[in-house]
């Protein structure tokens, strides 16, 4: 074997010889003293080809002066448990050899192999331009929703203005709720059913013994009853109820069970909340 060779093998062993004393300072866990040696023997056998059919000696060369320190430095009471420490330096050493013998002695090149890098690289590619599309789906989204939002507030309110046109004599009360709440309830029936099918409605109840919805408040009743008189009804309903509500510190609940009037499904709470928040809001405006 060449000198240079041997004095190279005898250097690096000295040097995982401080490194890993060195980390045994800092109380690294003892897999990883375990590992750090093979990961050490890998790395070299990477950068300096010419070592890598006998790097396993650098690991030998390693424990040499390990246990020499340890017999000549008096660090033996160093040791808290010798049966564990002679454990660690023999799976130390399986696990060397094991990488040594199947994979340094049967690779050309133990460094990273470039074609694999490459697919390794395209695959970040792809995964980053995936995250990118993700995230633009979801702007897009958010942006549509904004838009539909915009368009459906806008709704409510040439909504509101019509109705409020044609039905202010009936609702028009001393009590705001009240009166918003009837106007959300209206905007929300015609939005969800159109005059059209209301007339079909109609048409079908009157054929109808039991109980229906009529109107365009859709209120329910054993016989038929217009527009204006499922409205007058509607109105009523609500301020007797609101009679009957105890008021409380939680003005959301209050508001909720006078919803409950009519509309019990929470999908269909939140959507009145919104469009009383609409008319309140454009109420203030045209203050």
């Amino acid at each position: 074997m060449d000198f240079r060779i041997i004095f190279q093998e005898l250097l690096l062993g000295l040097i995982l010889y401080f490194l890993l004393t060195f980390l045994k300072k800092k109380n690294i866990k003892t897999i990883d003293m375990i590992i750090l040696p093979s990961i050490y023997l890998i790395l070299i056998s990477a950068i300096i080809p010419s070592l890598k059919d006998i790097s396993f000696w650098i690991l030998v060369i390693y424990f040499g002066i390990e246990l020499l320190s340890l017999a000549f430095l008096n660090k033996k009471d160093l040791l808290m448990n010798e049966k564990n420490y002679y454990k660690n330096i023999f799976l130390t050493l399986l696990l060397g050899f094991l990488i040594y013998y199947f994979f340094l002695l049967r690779v050309d090149n133990a460094f990273l192999d470039m074609n694999i890098f490459k697919n390794f690289v395209w695959l970040l590619i792809i995964l980053y331009a995936l995250k990118k599309l993700d995230v633009a789906s979801i702007k897009i989204k958010e942006q549509e929703n904004s838009n539909f939002d915009l368009r459906y507030q806008e709704y409510v309110i040439v909504s509101y203005a019509k109705l409020k046109n044609k039905y202010n004599y009936l609702i028009r009360s001393k009590d705001k709720e009240i009166e918003n709440i009837l106007y959300s309830f209206l905007i929300y029936e015609d939005y969800l059913h159109g005059k059209v099918y209301r007339m079909f409605r109609n048409f079908q109840n009157r054929f109808n013994k039991e109980n229906a919805c009529y109107g365009i408040m859709g209120v329910v009743s054993d016989h038929f009853i217009t527009d204006e008189e499922s409205i007058v009804l509607m109105k009523e309903r609500l301020e007797a109820k609101k009679k009957r509500i105890k008021k409380s510190n939680n003005k959301d609940e209050d508001l909720k069970k006078l919803i409950n009037e009519k509309y019990k499904e929470t999908k269909n709470y939140k959507e009145i909340v919104k469009i009383i928040g609409f008319i309140e809001e454009f109420n203030k405006e045209e203050k």
